[in-house]
């Protein structure tokens, strides 16, 4: 629901409060979750992949042909500060460990998935796809972004490349933010 709020503030420029746009896809989430199986929404997750997907692609492509980053200094020489390694302290490492270890085992749907496979001797090879298809995919964008924006990444990311880019990337994810929004309320 942050992320359908982050969305809806972007695309209006922040026309209304956020808990205005939190509401609304409380509401939209709701609405759509009450559908009994993932079975009956699994179209919509396939919809929802393919915008998000799309919409990094298009932040990826034009993080990579723009000037300068949105959050870099407007005036000047800019160039990327990217490290290959850099030089945390052991917090600021545990953190980015935990944050990638609950990205990608902190997942509460693998649960709902695998009690409602036609076949569940199939979920291990269905998990091992998705976490690889879903890697590699991270790796990607998030080295050729920051590659090109360095520490002047946005966060969200999607912001990173312009006023313009940021509501067009928005605009992409907005169905698939809704889509995962409902996944995540229907699986609890």
């Amino acid at each position: 629901m942050l992320g359908v709020s982050i969305g809806l503030n972007a695309l209006s420029t922040h026309g209304t409060c956020t808990a205005v746009f939190v509401a609304i896809a409380a509401i939209i989430g709701f609405i759509f979750a009450s559908v009994r199986t993932l079975g009956r929404l699994s179209w919509l997750a396939w919809v929802g992949t393919a915008c998000v997907l799309v919409s990094v692609f298009v932040l990826t492509v034009a993080a990579g042909v723009q000037e300068r980053p949105a959050e870099a200094p407007q005036v000047g020489p800019w160039s990327s500060d990217f490290k290959i390694v850099g030089n945390p302290t052991f917090e600021e490492a545990m953190a980015a460990v935990s944050s990638l270890v609950l990205a990608y085992a902190g997942v509460p749907a693998f649960f709902a998935v695998a009690s409602e496979m036609a076949d569940p001797r199939l979920y291990t090879r269905s998990v091992l796809t998705c976490q690889g298809v879903a890697t590699v995919t991270y790796s990607v964008i998030g080295i050729v972004v920051y590659y090109y924006c360095g520490s002047y990444v946005a966060s969200p990311a999607l912001g990173s490349a312009g006023v313009l880019m940021k509501k067009v990337c928005y605009g992409l994810v907005l169905p698939g933010l809704i889509v995962s929004t409902l996944l995540y309320i229907h699986v609890s």
